[in-house]
């Protein structure tokens, strides 16, 4: 990979780090605020076809679905890791954890090929339909209403039963 990245993200700021590995170039900064619009004009400065390929890593947290939309987009690679696994791999802490400290892990992770990643399920929103908008089919309707009468007359008959000649007590 040319250009190696890692993106820290909150509501309201992604931390980033990358290092351009062909022209030695490296860069940390933050995108503030964290929208697609402000990512999206970020995401500009990467062209795949000049650079060589594009690829960022980021933990699997609230909020990374609209990112690695932004970036299939730009035509950058994202890579979703695992948040727990590279917590572990972070070893023992011997500062505190930093947005910095984690774009940077994530990135060198990803340089070394031992990112635990996550599966990037394709954009499937545009094929869902709502289940409300569906009614059921006409043979799960009779099955329905067959099991909660059945649930009911059961309930009844319980509630009516009586042991020895007493009603059943609660306990």
């Amino acid at each position: 990979m040319s250009i190696v990245g890692g993106l820290d993200i909150h509501r309201k700021q992604l931390t980033f780090d990358w290092v351009d590995e062909q022209n030695n170039k490296w860069e940390r900064g933050r995108i503030s605020p964290a929208d697609r619009e402000h990512l999206a004009g970020w995401l500009t400065r990467f062209d795949p076809a000049t650079a060589g390929p594009v690829a960022f890593a980021m933990e699997g947290c609230t909020g990374w679905r609209y990112i690695a939309e932004e970036m299939s987009k730009a035509g950058v690679t994202a890579h979703l890791a695992e948040p727990a696994e590279t917590s572990a791999r972070r070893g023992p802490k011997r500062r505190a954890k930093t947005d910095k400290a984690d774009a940077r892990l994530l990135r060198e992770l990803l340089a070394a090929g031992r990112l635990p990643e996550c599966y990037i399920p394709p954009d499937s929103r545009s094929r869902r339909t709502p289940l409300t908008d569906r009614p059921p089919p006409a043979s799960e309707l009779a099955h329905i209403q067959t099991a909660r009468q059945s649930d009911t007359a059961q309930t009844t008959s319980n509630n009516h039963e009586t042991t020895r000649g007493h009603t059943p007590s609660c306990r």
